[in-house]
């Protein structure tokens, strides 16, 4: 592959809302939750800080996915407007996203709620959550709601050429959620080849993206891109630390990771969250962001390269 591509995957986004509020508040049975550190969850991430997102990513020339949760939370389309989240601000974080992140980032549905399962015969929500409902589905239903979530975002005007997996949406039922993404692309954006993020394996210096023809058609395909490091960032949410030595203490576990991918000649690509990032307001995850950027520039360059899934995807194809 030459040099080799370093994928960063943030997921959970979402215009103004805070995804993990609602996780929590469902969690904790209240609508006052709080983090283990004992400060109340925010309920908002601002513009500003997708703006500060937006400055790091381009700084440093990173690369990968963002979601874009189309339903967030159950409260309704993102083309539309939401309850107590300002219209013109929700179209002011569209915007940002489309002129500022799609030259770096592929931008993905993580599937339609990220919560609740919206039972799209009658517009209203079910107990079950997303992942759980997945457990017990077949491409006949997986299909029009991939597709649905699809449409939400085309609507806007992102074209979404891949899927990311609401917690582990469609682990149970793989080989259908494949062909259901597919099918769903294709009905969508007329399209035969698309990936997905739903595994992590942190555990060894394999490479385990891999190639799946559904239809058995070798012209349509679709990549299963995993993760290989884990959301080290995500402890910010709960520390309330945000000096340097914090900071770099969290880089350094990146660096250890990713020197071993490396080493084995084998692709970098790691996730994490837009919450993770946020840090409940203290940005300390996006500092590590940062350093990782700088870090990957001083020690790697020419080694490797920032990536965008979708072009990762067509090289596991062509491997």
């Amino acid at each position: 592959m030459g040099e080799l591509p370093l994928v960063c995957m943030i997921d959970d986004g979402a215009p103004c809302i805070n995804l993990y509020w609602w996780h929590a508040s469902e969690a904790q049975k209240t609508d006052k939750p709080l983090q283990n550190s004992g400060e109340p969850v925010l309920k908002r991430i601002p513009i500003d800080f997708l703006n500060e997102f937006v400055d790091v990513v381009k700084r440093w020339g990173i690369k990968g996915k963002f979601s874009f949760v189309p339903y967030p939370a159950g409260l309704g389309s993102i083309a539309d407007k939401l309850e107590d989240y300002p219209k013109d601000e929700m179209d002011l974080w569209i915007r940002i996203v489309k002129e500022e992140l799609i030259p770096l980032f592929d931008i993905t549905p993580e599937i339609l709620t990220h919560a609740k399962t919206l039972d799209l015969s009658t517009m209203t929500l079910l107990e079950e959550n997303e992942r759980e409902w997945s457990r017990h589905q077949t491409r006949e239903s997986l299909t029009p709601y991939i597709t649905y979530a699809l449409r939400i975002l085309k609507d806007v005007g992102i074209d979404a050429n891949g899927v990311t997996s609401p917690w582990d949406f469609g682990v149970d039922v793989e080989e259908e959620y494949r062909i259901s993404i597919l099918n769903a692309q294709k009905e969508v954006y007329g399209r035969g080849q698309t990936w997905y993020f739903l595994h992590m394996r942190t555990d060894d210096t394999i490479f385990h993206s891999r190639v799946f023809h559904p239809t058995g058609r070798k012209d349509e395909w679709v990549v299963s891109i995993v993760s290989q490091c884990g959301d080290f960032i995500w402890e910010t949410m709960d520390r309330m630390d945000t000096d340097d030595d914090y900071v770099r203490s969290i880089v350094d576990r990146y660096m250890e990771r990713f020197s071993e991918l490396i080493e084995a000649g084998i692709p970098v690509v790691f996730h994490t969250h837009w919450q993770s990032l946020f840090s409940n307001g203290r940005r300390t995850g996006l500092r590590v962001l940062e350093e990782i950027g700088k870090e990957v520039r001083e020690r790697w360059s020419g080694r490797v390269r920032w990536t965008k899934c979708s072009d990762l995807a067509r090289e596991v194809v062509r491997s």
